[in-house]
């Protein structure tokens, strides 16, 4: 079973280290802008903007839950399209994703191994704390590809 320093090696490979899809997440956004995060390009589907927005959310509410914060998850499942998409509320999202990754990676140094096998309280026990980190990689790296998908078609 991986440790906790395995767990954070995970995260920094895929923000931006090496992952084993040799594609980052920053490899991912870069060179994006506003405009073309907001585009909506295929119609009824999520833009750029929201799904790093999405991650951004689960990220902090998975998170917060492992911190003891209990609050319901909103409605719109961190995917609402804000009112500012301009270039500098962009920046400030990338900016916001760059802190999540600090966060997961300051809370992987700081955690106790044992915490690992504990279940993750929110799902009841139906999961550990292990199974719910690494879920959260597998959460950002599906909806990484889908924005490698989006930047394809810009």
């Amino acid at each position: 079973m991986m440790n906790a320093s395995g767990l954070k090696k995970l995260f920094a490979d895929l923000y931006n280290g090496q992952p084993w899809t040799e594609i980052t997440l920053t490899d991912i956004v870069e060179g994006i802008t506003a405009a073309q995060a907001a585009a909506q390009l295929i119609p009824n589907a999520n833009t750029i903007w929201q799904l790093v927005q999405h991650c951004i959310g689960w990220r902090a509410n998975v998170l917060a839950k492992l911190n003891g914060v209990v609050f319901l998850s909103p409605e719109d499942n961190y995917l609402s399209m804000p009112q500012d998409i301009s270039e500098t509320a962009w920046q400030t999202l990338l900016l916001q994703l760059k802190k999540s990754e600090q966060d997961w990676e300051t809370y992987l140094e700081t955690l106790d191994e044992a915490q690992l096998q504990s279940p993750y309280l929110p799902s009841k026990g139906k999961f550990t704390v292990f199974e719910v980190i690494h879920g959260i990689l597998h959460h950002d790296n599906y909806h990484f590809g889908q924005i490698m998908m989006l930047k394809k078609l810009l």
